[in-house]
């Protein structure tokens, strides 16, 4: 299992950034309609991220790099349309920060699953606002 290091410089902030995340990627006003269907296209894409929720707050860190490889393979593979499109660039910055703080703050992770896109892995921090348009 993964080891954190709460006392490294950055790592609070980090985290509160990634609560920010948490709380506006499941909020009714940004969620793309239909998206909790099992039929939605959108459907996988919320399971993954919500996965790496989970993960997260259970401080299971290990498996969180092939949720955001397989979040960022869906994305590829069913772009956004008008009525997701502020929820896929969201969700771009949460996995950006993710991948961040798990690189920055938690030592060990066992796998880091090379699907993930440079774009992802080297982003750096990001900051937890809904970008619409």
């Amino acid at each position: 299992m993964a080891a954190t290091d709460i006392s490294a410089e950055g790592s609070k902030e980090s985290r509160a950034t990634i609560k920010q995340f948490h709380v506006l990627l499941n909020g009714s006003d940004l969620i793309p309609e239909q998206a909790f269907r099992r039929n939605s296209g959108t459907y996988p894409l919320v399971c993954y991220v919500n996965n790496i929720m989970g993960l997260f707050l259970s401080k299971n860190y290990d498996p969180i790099p092939v949720f955001v490889a397989r979040a960022t393979e869906h994305m590829v593979d069913f772009p956004a349309n008008a009525a997701s499109s502020a929820y896929y660039a969201l969700v771009t910055l949460y996995l950006s920060q993710v991948v961040y703080h798990l690189q920055c703050f938690v030592s060990s992770i066992e796998r880091w699953d090379d699907r993930i896109p440079k774009h992802i892995l080297d982003a750096g921090p990001q900051v937890a606002q809904v970008k619409h348009g």
